[in-house]
């Protein structure tokens, strides 16, 4: 069996999605339901459920079991997905610590690493502080694009400017503090 390794980056591209945080937070409190059923509770078609709940469980955070002709979803971390379950896990402590009203905090956080050159940029921070100038000679790109990714970084609440420049900061977050561990780690890819 081939051994699973999405990228932390498509992971967190697919935690940003507000639709998909509706059906993580649905299936969090309601476990054990198939497609008709989240798709009513969210308010969209069963075959954009269908979509949308393959991204998720291409990430590793789901598992899917056969009840009769139903396919019903539980969560469940995939073993072969190595950043699953500690993702997983960080996303189920902020729905419990949390309304539904807060997930758009999570989708913000994860949009501040749902780029592969947000990734690198946090990577760098991550090697030491550093000057805009600095961190752009480390991550070239065109100005424009620079500036994008460092907002959205800096937005998501893994970086900070400060009198001497740019550092990393982990989010006080559930989901931020197990992604810059990942980070650190170095398992992030």
């Amino acid at each position: 069996m081939q051994n699973l390794n999405p990228t932390l980056w498509r992971t967190c591209r697919m935690l940003s999605g507000k639709t998909r945080l509706k059906l993580l937070r649905h299936l969090h409190d309601h476990p054990g339901q198939n497609i008709a059923d989240l798709a009513a509770a969210v308010g969209i078609s069963r075959s954009y459920a269908s979509q949308e709940m393959r991204r998720i469980q291409s990430r590793g955070f789901l598992k899917a079991t056969h009840r009769g002709a139903s396919l019903i979803y539980l969560p469940g971390a995939d073993p072969q997905v190595a950043t699953a379950a500690p993702l997983l896990q960080a996303v189920q402590a902020a729905l419990d610590s949390g309304p539904a009203r807060r997930d758009g905090e999570m989708a913000v956080l994860a949009a501040g690493l749902a780029h592969e050159r947000r990734m690198a940029l946090a990577r760098a921070l991550l090697e030491a502080p550093r000057t805009s100038g600095e961190l752009w000679a480390a991550q070239p790109m065109s100005a424009c694009s620079f500036q994008l990714h460092l907002r959205t970084l800096i937005a998501g609440g893994f970086a900070v400017r400060t009198k001497r420049g740019l550092e990393f900061r982990t989010p006080p977050h559930p989901l931020g503090k197990a992604l810059a561990e990942l980070l650190r780690q170095g398992i992030a890819r």
